[in-house]
């Protein structure tokens, strides 16, 4: 689908960002902690070498390939997910939700709905296709793909 220059959006910026904090929180941790409890006493190894092994499964988890929004001149697709041509597009729609992380912060989430001749049939929801984006790191890169390959009159950006 991607014959020429393209955007690739990353689609799970926020939860690698949490992951790679704690890959360092719990890496280092544990080496510490297993150094630390080998020049005094042998009790901490284990909840070391335990903190070095979840550091481990969360860096497997990092390796594992995140799903891309990819936009170009042809169209927009998620692989896996759908694939849509601009000629099929007579609408799209972009818009960002807040949502509550806790009790005082929020992320905004973008979602992506399209009025198409064909789709896939799980993401259509009354009459529109939908897809959740989730969290961006901040729409400023989506809207500029947007409005550099979509046809003109296709596109309609809410806030």
């Amino acid at each position: 689908m991607v014959p020429g220059d393209a955007v690739v959006l990353r689609l799970d910026v926020v939860m690698r960002r949490l992951a790679v904090v704690g890959l360092v929180v719990f890496g280092v941790g544990g080496v510490v902690a297993v150094v630390v409890s080998l020049t005094r006493s042998s009790y901490g190894v284990v909840f070391g070498l335990l903190s070095v092994a979840f550091a481990g499964l969360i860096l497997l988890g990092l390796r594992r390939s995140a799903s891309v929004l990819t936009l170009s001149a042809s169209g927009f697709a998620v692989p896996g997910v759908f694939e849509v041509r601009w000629t099929e597009v007579t609408r799209l729609r972009v818009w960002r939700e807040k949502r509550r992380v806790g009790r005082w912060m929020h992320w905004w989430h973008y979602r992506l709905s399209w009025v198409a001749a064909s789709g896939p049939s799980a993401l259509l929801e009354d009459g529109e296709y939908a897809y959740a984006l989730g969290h961006l790191g901040g729409g400023a890169r989506l809207y500029a793909a947007l409005t550099l390959f979509a046809p003109a009159g296709v596109v309609e950006l809410a806030e």
